[in-house]
């Protein structure tokens, strides 16, 4: 990817810029570079390899423009032969949420940010970059993620523990059926995908995994311990400001089966799970092991 920086600096106009790449251990979907030019603020460009998530950045970073603090789009790359799809955005001032950072009154504020969120109704359940991709049903479009990332597993995992985490999703699916949606969700709602300065959130990034969904969704975060239990209460106090927590804690087992599945995946895919990925891939394989083992 950095052998390719002078690519984007010509069509960007930026042969004078130094490009650095922000590299988090987590990041699996873009490569991220902040750009530095003498006279001129800094800016991000997050080059996405799918076509996918370059679509769906754009359009959830079009779609909350003046609505909730979202970086600003300063130009878009279509994807070409030879070159990924790219987002130049505002560079947000401020640093990436830590746990240990998170006050009381900044988890009201968080929880109500998560609402406003999800108060943008969807026109179904789905990838929102196209209509086809929509469905009224949200079992239909979870379940095809789900078994996507039961593909990816197949010849890396045991079969028996993946025939496991089938009978333990298909015991649960039916539950979306009461699910809180169809509404615009983020699907990563966590610190690190959130930027605060001064005790004041400054802007939530990284909306590549955002979908139309249902707002049990963007409760995982919260559910696997990456918020501190601290300020859980203040959190859902400022989302219920805005509107009715919904009842996530029912569907939680099968939220959190979907994710370990797709992680797993999605690091056997890349190649990544022994090196960069490694942590990440351990975390989600011992919950599927658990199931096995009847721990869950």
């Amino acid at each position: 990817m950095v052998s390719l920086i002078p690519l984007y600096k010509k069509r960007l106009n930026l042969s004078e810029a130094q490009f650095t790449v922000i590299d988090h251990e987590d990041a699996m979907v873009a490569a991220v570079f902040s750009i530095s030019q003498s006279g001129r603020p800094d800016r991000i460009l997050k080059v996405c390899s799918r076509k996918e998530d370059f679509l769906r950045e754009s359009y959830f970073l079009s779609r909350f423009a003046g609505k909730i603090l979202v970086p600003k789009i300063i130009q878009l790359i279509e994807p070409e032969e030879g070159l990924d799809a790219a987002v130049l955005m505002e560079c947000v001032p401020g640093d990436l949420l830590k746990s240990e950072t998170i006050t009381k009154t900044l988890a009201w504020e968080i929880g109500a940010l998560l609402a406003c969120i999800h108060l943008e109704h969807a026109e179904g359940y789905g990838d929102l970059g196209s209509s086809s991709h929509l469905n009224n049903d949200p079992r239909i479009p979870f379940t095809m993620k789900f078994e996507e990332g039961l593909e990816e597993c197949k010849d890396h995992l045991p079969e028996n523990l993946l025939e496991t985490c089938r009978r333990h999703f298909d015991r649960d699916i039916d539950l979306l059926l009461s699910a809180d949606g169809p509404c615009l969700i983020h699907r990563d709602f966590r610190p690190g995908n959130i930027i605060a300065s001064d005790g004041k959130v400054r802007g939530i990034i990284d909306w590549s995994s955002g979908r139309g969904g249902f707002a049990e969704e963007d409760f995982c975060p919260l559910e696997f311990g990456e918020w501190p239990a601290s300020c859980t209460s203040f959190f859902l106090e400022g989302y219920a400001s805005m509107r009715k927590v919904p009842d996530y804690t029912r569907m939680m087992p099968l939220l959190r089966l979907s994710r370990a599945v797709a992680a797993v995946g999605c690091t056997v895919k890349r190649g990544t799970w022994e090196s960069r990925n490694s942590r990440l891939y351990q975390f989600n394989l011992r919950y599927m092991e658990s199931l096995a083992k009847g721990k869950v």
